[in-house]
């Protein structure tokens, strides 16, 4: 493992996302050193919460302290790296272990949803396991194939009707999507359409993003819905 990284190599490219809405405050008391080792430290801060490292602040600070000043180590620098490789195993194991819970939750919610969705007469449902519902119907002469670039407007949400991505988001614009490189359930589901359609798509896990989910927006094992428009196919 090259040097253990606790999402340190952020720093480099300094991908900060403050949620926090502060009012602007008066930042010239501060010198550039000053500012710069505080957002150093914020954006450590903010990647290790994400990564659900619980780091003792108070520690790390009096680390940095003794190394920038040269004073003598209260642990034993030569046992950093071998410590904190079996360190980050144990993390990993230990967040391997609760996304197999998680994923294993998510999905049993996954396929009661679905069998009581089944039972709607306006969803229909494939060989695979998509589930579908036509809102409006397109020209029935234009249909996408797997291999076609397709223009899209779309809204993805979670059962609990969390929305975690939608062109809307995004300015409202259509997408551009290679239906080649997204998931199964897309590929499949899209090609059921035709230019001008609007459907409703009911994924279950294994054709979304299955036990890994996708960052903190898409939890491990989540059946997903989405509302796509085909706006047209290029």
């Amino acid at each position: 493992m090259k040097k253990y990284t606790i999402a340190l190599l952020c720093i480099a490219t300094f991908g900060i996302s403050c949620s926090d809405k502060n009012e602007s405050k008066d930042t010239s008391k501060y010198t550039d050193d000053q500012k710069a080792s505080y957002y150093i430290g914020l954006n450590m801060a903010q990647s290790m919460k994400q990564e659900g490292f619980k780091v003792d602040a108070d520690i790390m600070a009096q680390a940095i302290k003794e190394e920038m000043e040269g004073k003598p180590k209260s642990l034993p620098a030569e046992d950093m790296n071998s410590f904190m490789q079996g360190y980050m195993q144990k993390q990993q194991e230990k967040m391997q272990s609760a996304a197999g819970v998680e994923a294993s939750e998510n999905k049993k919610k996954g396929v009661d949803f679905l069998a009581k969705n089944k039972s709607n007469p306006k969803v229909k449902a494939t060989a695979s396991g998509l589930q579908y519902e036509v809102v409006q119907e397109g020209d029935g002469k234009t249909m996408p194939k797997a291999s076609d670039i397709v223009q899209v407007k779309y809204t993805g949400k979670l059962l609990d009707g969390t929305v975690f991505d939608s062109t809307d988001k995004n300015g409202g614009q259509p997408m551009d999507i290679n239906l080649g490189s997204v998931i199964k359930g897309w590929t499949e589901g899209i090609q059921l359409m035709s230019k001008g359609a609007k459907y409703r798509f009911y994924i279950p896990s294994d054709l979304a993003y299955g036990d890994q989910g996708a960052g903190g927006a898409i939890p491990a094992g989540s059946t997903l819905i989405f509302d796509v428009e085909l706006v047209s196919i290029k």
